[in-house]
């Protein structure tokens, strides 16, 4: 009956992980940043557990059947896990409806998020919290047994650390937050139903063994050599203690793996659970000492607890080189990732169990000293609750007020010191045979002093190891600040400056100034520029992010700006920004910005305010908490402070990404605003999306060339005044509708790109959305809305034509087609009509062979590519092709393709069918390049030819590496949508 009652704990452990792993989603997007989050999820988890153990400790010496408490526990705690959801929307809605809230202060707005978020979350933890008096009680009286205590903490340690696992990988990537939670409510229902059972049919007084007599209890050690110790009290003190400096050391932790394994949600949840692993493991062996002294044994935790937190400091370079020597081994595959995420959860438990091991060790072990003190179940809830008060003191001091003031490493020593302070402490004081051994003293020493000589390597740490492999020593200047959310790094390198945030670099600035800007300063000054050329009147923005300042800098360029409020959540990164000073000096020094330190959606709540623009540049989405910023939710909530016709811009990059999370933002865009235009950031991998209630267009961009102040700006970063402007243009969401039907917009409730990002990051994949708009000749918005595509295509046009073409590559292109016209076949003028076709067809052949024509065919393709339909009038290689094909110099099957070319440049959609149509007879057209089959395609649909089109696409891009999946999708559903079309007008 044992081992079925210590399983049955070890689901509720599990269950009661998949809530706090789901309530830290949930919290993420109400109370603000990660990091925030966390902590005060777990503040809020820990406190209800406190207040559960100091009640359930009462309650426990006054039931009678405690297995029974417990299973009606259970059923409370379900009943929570079901009516959480509907709960936490129903107060959160409270919050962003009411006028009060508004009215707050941007403090007292913080204050009431954390009220809501304690009224919605605390009840269910308290209930969580009494669950373990009730079954330690429970259990000892079933069976006499104090070895029972240590494997309850070993069983539902070791389920927390499974659940997480399972939260993380499984439970909310499958199903999602809400449904995980009736997953947890479920396995509640089930303990509530075997405990009552159990409860009911066990004797409620102690079991006797097979002669009717009571078990002997075990023997105690200290009770059998009178040995002296602390007063009960102290102990108790010492439980809380030790639960600070574990959290403590958790804090420190979360935030160094996060510099080492990246700070993804799944990294954190992994650092969680080996973390809780390594309680378990000290739990299970405590419990194999119970015959032993059983305060040397805790004090002796206390100082390899210490100890072994030190080791993290004294060797923390072989990790980082164990992490980088990883992205030589692991391929960037789906299976590279899965053995990748083992790697990083070994790393996980090699940094942190022999810690933890220890620390799960103290509990028991106190527990075990007041029972025994007591002789009763009562201390084992005032235990368990003081322990939980110190985590809830560690958790919020360490991570809020402990690390940015002492840094990581100070944090940490500080911490250890404690522990080892008390395990020194307790063998002096009342074990006087280690008083006397100059051994102790010594070990002693050898374990602290080298914290004195020893630092964390602050290249190391930053160098981001977690992304690809790294030179770990760079000659390079460095500064790292660890702030309230996160570790802050600046770098000054022979050549440039960068920013990272967590050891990812967030933003970069080339010294050579005498060059146009490249690089992330490219895509900062895109967010700024492409926006600012839709305003033609005077208006006043909002930017969350300060991040490097250049996207400031670059706004407050604009006259037109009246007013720009600037919220950052992290004031490291105000302080280290200023190393890009004086190039982001606007950002620092014009009155016309306001920076606030705050969390972006108190801030706008209280603010008082709607803007004609918000920016919003935050880190990529697989950093945890980041991808709730590209939820439905969040836009909602923003568009609540955008005046009629403003605009919300948004920054996305297609590195590290995905075609599908690249659609669920954009359908939370989409379900969000009913106008959304897309531009990519010339030559970076980055787009920049513009939102609003209005059609988007950069209709001022014309004072981009006019207007002194911004002419003078251009020339400064030394790039022409249109650089950002239509010519980047890719498709609105109305043209991609088709697209985004079926598609579910990512959600904090289903967070569909938090859950992929890290492995979309691992195997370098790419969102190639931007390839399937930007690389074409007969482009897709020119079918999908021809009316809008033609406002925007004459800038593209303009673009592209005002190029600088290679003047050696055009002189040799027109020289082969001279010589192709030189060396035609002339016809015989007698020749019967079979002779001249095979005279013609003979030569075709030959020449098709060629090596000479192959390289033409190649070269002639790739520069035409950059030569737009409208002008190939005037250009000289095109003009030359066109008198040799007239002269018929070039095989047929050149002058078949060349005709449809021309049809679809006159914009003949449906002669262009007819020739595709008899250009399909005659060849294999999955031989055809990518742009000539994309063309064949949407001149097909623009004829109205849906058959013709399915036909193409079936037979020569459907099986095509060449194209991408997301363009294979959309001609589908465009096909499907026309022949829907057609049939309707039959």
């Amino acid at each position: 009956m044992n081992i079925l009652i210590y399983f049955l704990f070890a689901l509720s452990g599990f269950a009661g992980l998949i809530y706090e792993g789901s309530w830290a989603r949930y919290l993420k997007l109400f109370l603000g940043h990660s990091s925030y989050g966390q902590v005060l999820t777990l503040c809020i988890y820990m406190g209800g557990l406190a207040i559960g153990s100091f009640v359930a400790g009462k309650l426990v010496t006054k039931t009678k059947r405690p297995l029974l408490g417990y299973g009606l526990v259970e059923l409370g705690i379900g009943i929570g896990g079901v009516a959480y959801h509907p709960m936490y929307n129903w107060l959160t809605g409270i919050f962003y409806d009411s006028e009060f809230t508004a009215s707050l202060s941007s403090r007292g707005a913080e204050i009431a998020k954390v009220i809501l978020a304690t009224g919605s979350t605390l009840p269910i933890a308290i209930a969580v919290g009494m669950t373990f008096p009730f079954i330690a009680a429970g259990l000892m009286r079933k069976s006499g047994a104090e070895v029972s205590l240590p494997m309850l903490y070993f069983t539902n340690s070791l389920g927390s650390a499974i659940g997480i696992l399972a939260t993380s990988y499984l439970l909310i990537p499958e199903i999602g937050n809400h449904a995980t939670l009736i997953v947890a409510a479920s396995i509640n229902f089930l303990l509530a139903a075997v405990f009552g059972f159990i409860g009911l049919a066990t004797s409620p007084v102690h079991a006797t063994d097979d002669e009717g007599e009571e078990e002997d209890p075990n023997e105690d050690f200290v009770a059998k050599h009178n040995l002296p110790m602390p007063p009960k009290n102290a102990l108790l003190w010492i439980a809380a203690v030790t639960g600070l400096t574990s959290f403590v050391y958790e804090i420190v932790w979360t935030r160094l793996l996060s510099l080492l394994m990246g700070s993804s949600s799944h990294s954190f949840d992994q650092m969680l659970s080996a973390f809780i692993l390594g309680l378990a493991i000290g739990s299970a062996v405590s419990g194999k000492l119970l015959k032993k002294d059983s305060l040397v044994v805790l004090s002796l935790a206390q100082i390899f607890m210490a100890f072994f937190a030190l080791c993290t400091l004294y060797f923390h370079q072989p990790f980082w080189a164990m992490m980088n020597e990883a992205n030589q081994i692991f391929n960037p595959t789906t299976d590279g990732y899965v053995c990748w995420s083992l790697f990083k959860y070994a790393l996980s438990l090699l940094w942190m169990v022999p810690t933890s091991f220890f620390a799960g060790m103290t509990l028991p072990l106190i527990t075990l000293i007041l029972t025994r003190a007591f002789k009763s179940e009562a201390p084992i809830g005032k235990v368990y609750g003081w322990n939980t008060l110190g985590s809830i003191i560690g958790s919020a001091g360490g991570g809020l007020l402990l690390l940015p003031l002492l840094q990581l490493k100070g944090a940490l020593v500080v911490a250890a010191l404690l522990d080892f302070a008390i395990g020194f402490i307790l063998l002096a004081v009342y074990r006087k045979r280690w008083r006397r051994n100059v051994m102790f003293y010594v070990a002693a020493a050898a374990m602290v002093l080298p914290t004195l000589f020893v630092n964390f390597d602050p290249h190391l740490v930053t160098s981001g190891v977690f992304r690809s492999f790294k030179n770990l020593h760079p000659d390079e200047k460095i500064r790292v600040i660890d702030g309230k959310t996160a570790t802050i790094s600046f770098h000054e390198s022979k050549v440039h400056y960068y920013v990272k945030t967590n050891g990812k670099a967030d933003a970069s600035l080339n010294k050579d100034r005498t060059q146009p800007i490249s690089s992330d300063e490219l895509t900062q000054a895109a967010t700024a520029f492409m926006p600012m050329a839709v305003k033609t009147e005077p208006y006043d923005a909002a930017m969350v992010g300060f991040g490097s300042g250049m996207g400031a800098h670059y706004l407050l360029a604009d006259p037109l700006l009246k007013d720009f409020d600037c919220v950052e959540i992290e004031e490291a990164m105000m302080d280290l920004a200023k190393g890009f000073y004086p190039w982001n000096n606007r950002g620092y020094d014009d009155p016309r910005i306001h920076i606030f330190i705050d969390d972006a959606t108190t801030f706008f709540h209280t603010n008082h305010r709607q803007y004609d623009m918000i920016i919003s540049v935050p880190s990529n989405p697989w950093v945890s908490g980041v991808a709730g910023l590209f939820a439905h939710e969040f836009y909602a909530k923003m568009r609540r402070y955008m005046k009629p016709g403003g605009l919300w811009v948004q920054w996305i990059q297609t590195y590290e990404f995905n075609d599908l999370m690249f659609l669920n933002i954009l359908k939370a865009l989409d379900q969000t605003f009913p106008y959304v235009s897309l531009y990519k950031s010339t030559d970076e991998p980055d787009i920049i999306m513009i939102a609003s209630d209005q059609p988007v267009y950069q209709k001022g961009i014309g004072r981009f060339s006019t207007d002194s102040v911004l002419v003078k700006e251009f020339e400064r970063i030394h790039r022409d005044p249109e650089f950002f402007g239509e010519r980047n243009f890719l498709f609105t969401n109305k043209m991609v509708s088709s697209l985004l039907d079926g598609v579910e917009p990512n959600s904090v409730f289903v967070p569909m790109v938090d859950n992929r990002a890290e492995e979309a990051r691992f195997v370098h994949s790419e969102a190639h959305i931007v390839q399937v708009f930007d690389s074409c000749e007969v482009c897709w918005p020119e079918y999908l809305d021809p009316e809008d595509f033609a406002k925007r295509r004459p800038a593209r046009v303009k673009a592209m034509a005002a190029e600088e073409k290679d003047a050696f590559k055009e002189m040799a292109l027109i020289a082969y087609v001279e010589q192709l016209m030189k060396n035609a076949t002339p016809v015989v003028a007698d020749s019967t009509a079979q002779e001249v076709a095979q005279v013609v067809a003979s030569a075709d052949t030959a020449l098709e062979a060629s090596v000479g024509y192959t390289k033409f065919r190649e070269e002639y393709a790739d520069y035409l590519r950059g030569v737009p339909l409208e002008v190939r009038d005037s250009n000289s290689v095109y003009v030359k092709v066109r008198e040799a094909v007239a002269a018929g110099a070039f095989p047929q099957s050149f002058v078949d393709e060349f005709n449809i070319t021309e049809a679809a440049r006159a914009k003949d959609y449906a002669k262009a069918a007819l020739l595709m149509a008899d250009f399909y007879d005659h060849y294999e057209m999955q031989d055809m390049d990518e742009f000539f089959l994309r063309n064949c395609v949407i001149m097909a649909l623009q004829a109205g030819e849906a058959d013709l089109a399915d036909v193409i696409y079936k037979n020569a891009i459907q099986m095509n590496d060449r194209f991408f999946a997301v363009e294979k999708r959309l001609m589908e559903r465009e096909i499907h949508k026309l022949r829907k079309t057609l049939a309707a007008k039959r």
